[in-house]
């Protein structure tokens, strides 16, 4: 049965880098920093419960990013935006 709900969108940037200058484009609902290594999943997931349909930022070292993505098959580097739901994580282009 497919997701019936809007998928929240993920904004991920590496928290040692300038923001990008489409970012003041969007409406974000709330922002994240990793805190610890490995975290950058957590947040995400946590932000994708929280914030169904909404836009929200995940920022964490770049190294960390990358390997988020590796994760879930998909290669890049931040600033990454990404739509999360209930099957998975898909990369998107950015606004």
């Amino acid at each position: 049965m497919p997701d019936l709900q809007c998928p929240a969108v993920a904004v991920l940037l590496d928290d040692d880098g300038p923001a990008p200058p489409w970012l003041d484009r969007l409406r974000v609902a709330e922002r994240f920093t990793a805190r610890e290594a490995g975290q950058v999943s957590a947040l995400v997931a946590d932000g994708a419960d929280l914030f169904r349909g909404e836009t929200f930022v995940v920022a964490a070292p770049a190294a960390e990013i990358a390997a988020a993505l590796r994760q879930r098959g998909m290669a890049g580097a931040a600033p990454v935006v990404v739509e999360v739901d209930s099957s998975g994580w898909r990369r998107v282009p950015a606004p």
